[in-house]
């Protein structure tokens, strides 16, 4: 019985050890009032679910946070402001070339209407993983986050 509970503590340990690693990039800080830890907790799930679509291959994951336009600096050499149709078409041939392995994030910075994070995007072009730097930046307008930038090189 003890050692079936030392197990039970012990699985617990680990997974809660691995969620919270997963969320190192993102700094939790001491905010003045409820709105405020709010916004900057829809800005995480903001920047979660661009990531879970880059790690399922799902554009449509991340071009529900586009607005009217949003800035690309791909590697396929695609730079510049595109309408939300346009970006998704680009991050779309992108996905399809660049078989993600995985994509996450190292860290982020957040103030006022502004927040970015930095990563990686680990991919698989048939000769082995290798690796792109990954940015996205945000802005936050009518009281939600959407997509300023991408960055992939």
């Amino acid at each position: 019985m003890k050692f079936r509970a030392l197990l039970i503590f012990f699985v617990l340990f680990i997974i809660y050890s691995n969620v919270s690693a997963q969320d190192d990039w993102w700094r939790d800080k001491k905010y003045k009032d409820d709105k405020t830890k709010a916004k900057y907790a829809l800005c995480k799930r903001t920047f979660k679910d661009i990531a879970s679509g880059f790690n399922i291959q799902s554009v449509s994951r991340i071009s529900v946070y586009f607005g009217t336009e949003v800035y690309l600096n791909i590697i396929t050499n695609d730079k510049g402001y595109y309408s939300p149709n346009q970006a998704e078409l680009i991050l779309s041939d992108f996905m399809d070339y660049f078989k993600v392995v995985s994509f996450k994030y190292k860290n982020s910075y957040s103030k006022n209407s502004f927040a970015f994070a930095l990563g990686k995007y680990i991919y698989d072009r048939g000769s082995g993983k290798r690796e792109l730097n990954g940015s996205v930046s945000l802005k936050y307008k009518d009281e939600k986050w959407i997509i300023d930038q991408i960055s992939l090189n």
